[in-house]
């Protein structure tokens, strides 16, 4: 909830994604978010990036996971992280030892 222009919030799966971007389009009027995540495809990525990156729109904070540093050229002023552990797809099965 405390985002300021600039922030990117960082999370690791997309629904969490979008599910920030609500949250924090809903806590703080006026704001908007632009997303990146992975599987988007290059085109959308670079054109998200070039909207959070311009100064001069409507366009302020980023919510996206681990792909920004894929390659993009940000202006972050600051990064938060909704989650710290990221789900690799492994699950070590639980035993009685």
């Amino acid at each position: 909830r405390d985002v300021r222009k600039g922030d990117c919030v960082v999370t690791f799966s997309r629904d969490d994604i979008h599910a920030v971007k609500r949250l924090v389009e809903s806590a703080n009027p006026g704001v908007r978010c632009c997303v990146v995540y992975g599987s988007l495809p290059p085109e959308t990525r670079a054109e998200q990036a070039r909207l959070f990156n311009e100064p001069d729109n409507s366009y302020d904070v980023l919510v996206a996971s681990d792909a920004i540093g894929m390659g993009l050229n940000l202006n972050i002023g600051r990064v938060l992280f909704r989650r710290v552990l990221k789900f690799g797809g492994d699950v070590a099965p639980l035993t009685d030892a």
